[in-house]
């Protein structure tokens, strides 16, 4: 009898052991199953995107071929086993082109860019602006996989604008047919007289050239031309930009005197990039006086410029300061220049010009020169100058440079004389990234998907 029952106890003993294992066996194999399902999926989705990625480049050289070259119509295939491809004409993605002549600005294109977006998860593949890119989780992983169309070579802009047009979508798995069409008629918007007689090459009269681009991949964007060319590049993360500056050479004409005067891109990494800067004042007084600031708030650090002829030397003398305020600290210089006056009572002023030499006049002893490689001293009260207004005034915009306006000091600072038939001429050189031709025309795609 207890033989029976132990070998009933351990028979029980048996189908729980064998009960155990199989629980065992399932929990692994199903914590196996939980654990690599993600593994093999993001496996699958690498050889999706990376299919996908392919078809891209393929689609970029082809859309090139339409928009750019002699190809009217051209069709692509892209292979994918999931995701969705959306056609937008309406994105994100916008390229804008600004123009400046002094303080005129002028809008040569702003337009969305159409884009051709594939999308898997939170994996994104795109072509906008002659260029495909590509977008991992998370905000700053994205790539470029294909240059866009943007070529500056240090003296001329081209930027051939391919614009995608089209509101289509289609998901699932399968070959997806794109076809891309064009009446190759490229609308040149610059050089472009007819439109604006402004709009014409070289860009002498043009301060700068703004290409803003806005997008899902702007930092690629501006990682490329950052490292493909010299332009002057700066990201906004909050509007998603990138904004690209060119700097035109200002001409060496009279222009009208109209304030604020906008300085652009001045070379402060040159002691003579100061060329010329003169004014002539129609119909001045005997007591005419100009104050002009560097800061119309009057924000440290800036420089005030300013000529006054009731101090100046004799009836054709005009008395020249500068100004410049750090920290609670002034630098200041006084000189007198000989002003031709003609028989409408107009003064011309030269500000690079002194006849009997320059005096440091401030209680605090000068700081800002002691980097100069020429002139360079710390200069106390009374103490003369040798190098020239130029040296001055190329000292002071350097400081507050490269881009900085001049504001006129309200009346009675700025009296005794007419603005209007006033003039004034100032020519510098401006600092890399400079621009002299701008070539800008527009290709329109229209995209169909099946």
């Amino acid at each position: 009898m207890k033989r029976q029952m132990r070998n009933a106890e351990n028979a029980q003993s048996e189908v729980i052991g064998y009960s155990l294992l199989l629980g065992v066996l399932v929990t692994a194999v199903g914590i196996i199953i939980v654990l690599a399902a993600p593994i093999i999926q993001e496996s699958k989705n690498d050889v999706y995107l990376k299919n996908v990625e392919q078809g891209f480049t393929v689609l970029d050289s082809k859309v090139s071929m339409v928009g750019l070259g002699n190809s009217p119509s051209q069709l692509v295939q892209i292979y994918t086993q999931a995701g969705d491809i959306v056609i937008d004409d309406n994105t994100y993605s916008r390229i804008s082109v600004i123009f400046y002549n002094g303080s005129d600005r002028y809008e040569v294109y702003n337009s969305s860019m159409g884009t051709v977006e594939y999308t898997l998860g939170q994996d994104k593949i795109a072509y906008e602006g002659g260029g495909t890119f590509r977008k991992y989780p998370g905000n700053d992983n994205v790539i470029m996989i294909t240059p866009p169309e943007f070529h500056y070579n240090g003296e001329t802009l081209t930027l051939p604008i391919i614009r995608i047009n089209s509101n289509q979508s289609i998901g699932g798995s399968g070959v997806v047919n794109l076809y891309f069409q064009s009446n190759n008629t490229p609308n040149v918007l610059f050089p472009n007289p007819d439109v604006n007689p402004e709009f014409t090459n070289p860009l002498l009269k043009g301060k700068q050239v703004y290409v803003v681009i806005k997008s899902d991949y702007y930092k690629a964007w501006a990682k490329y031309i950052e490292e493909r060319t010299d332009a002057s590049v700066v990201t906004n993360d909050a509007a998603k930009e990138v904004r690209v500056s060119l700097n035109a050479k200002p001409n060496n004409l009279d222009q009208e005197l109209e304030m604020p005067i906008d300085i652009f891109g001045f070379n402060v990494e040159n002691e003579s990039a100061l060329n010329n800067f003169s004014i002539i004042l129609a119909n001045g007084t005997s007591n005419f006086k100009l104050v002009m600031t560097t800061s119309a708030t009057h924000t440290e650090p800036y420089f005030t410029l300013s000529a006054d002829k009731s101090q100046g030397d004799g009836e054709l003398g005009v008395f020249i300061e500068v100004n410049y305020y750090d920290n609670g600290a002034r630098e200041t210089w006084e000189w007198d220049v000989q002003a031709l006056k003609d028989a409408q009572d107009n003064f011309d002023i030269d500000f690079l010009n002194n006849s009997i030499g320059i005096t440091y006049k401030s209680p605090t002893n000068s700081w800002t020169w002691i980097n100069e490689s020429i002139c360079n001293d710390i200069y106390v009260n009374t103490q003369s100058f040798t190098c020239g207004g130029q040296k001055i005034l190329q000292h002071y915009m350097s400081i507050v440079g490269p881009t900085f306006t001049f504001y006129p000091e309200p009346s009675p600072y700025w009296d005794g004389f007419e603005q209007g038939g006033s003039s004034y001429v100032l020519f510098y050189e401006v600092m890399p990234p400079r621009i002299t031709y701008l070539h800008i025309v527009e290709h329109k795609i229209q995209a169909t998907v099946a």
